[in-house]
């Protein structure tokens, strides 16, 4: 349920004055890549530890001398500080949609300059945002997504919901090959024999059980059966 980054963003703006904030802003404070890595955090957390303030604290407070960490430090802060304020007065999605609008967010994650809505990230965090549309208070959704992935994202024997790409040179004793519709697999844009090995990629991660399958419908289109079932011998009337 949580998305990554944007998801500690969240958790940050809710509380950028505490340990848990601490935490996020080490996680955030280089994505999208502003050029402060692990290197740069240690004098932050040096300061903030010798001043007995908080990192967010300190990153503000605490004298830069190199231009572009001055720049990047001051940009990042100008982007969090208006939000931090009005954290509270703001619907979770509507401060999640501002997120993915200033820091270019759906760019960075598919790094495509036009993000396609195919994209499996982009899809993911699609649904962060339709969850936090049910939600009015920005604690609740946190504290509800966390909860979401305590419950579902550690059984060891769960589903593992992964690409094709991520599936490569893995095998399952048990596999689920879904969304075999003309236009996704072979992608409309896609090279027909390589989209053809492709297919035969994820299906070779079987061990013992290959379930295919594919729908009438996609993204509220109609669409029709890939051509590679039939190949397979399969029937799809």
């Amino acid at each position: 349920m949580r998305s990554g980054p944007c998801w500690t963003y969240l958790a940050l703006l809710t509380n950028p004055l505490s340990e848990a904030g601490d935490e996020a802003l080490r996680h955030i404070i280089n994505i999208p890549n502003r050029y402060l890595g692990r290197s740069f955090l240690k004098d932050p957390e040096d300061y903030s530890h010798r001043e007995g303030i908080h990192l967010y604290q300190g990153l503000k407070t605490m004298p830069l001398d190199i231009p572009y960490i001055k720049r990047n430090v001051k940009a990042l802060v100008k982007l969090l500080d208006p939000l931090t304020r009005k954290v509270k007065k703001m619907e979770p999605d509507e401060l999640l949609y501002l997120l993915r609008e200033a820091l270019d967010y759906d760019r960075y994650i598919t790094e495509d300059e036009v993000p396609s809505p195919d994209d499996l990230k982009l899809a993911n965090l699609n649904q962060l945002q339709l969850a936090a549309a049910r939600f009015s208070d920005i604690g609740a959704f946190l504290s509800y997504t966390q909860k979401f992935d305590e419950e579902t994202g550690n059984d060891p024997e769960g589903v593992a919901l992964m690409t094709i790409h991520k599936a490569k040179g893995l095998e399952f004793p048990v596999v689920f090959l879904i969304g075999l519709v003309d236009g996704l697999l072979p992608h409309k844009h896609g090279n027909l024999e390589e989209e053809r090995r492709i297919c035969f990629v994820a299906m070779s991660r079987a061990m013992k059980l290959l379930y295919v399958s594919y729908s009438d419908t996609y993204l509220d289109k109609e669409v029709e059966p890939s051509p590679f079932l039939t190949e397979m011998g399969l029937s799809v009337d």
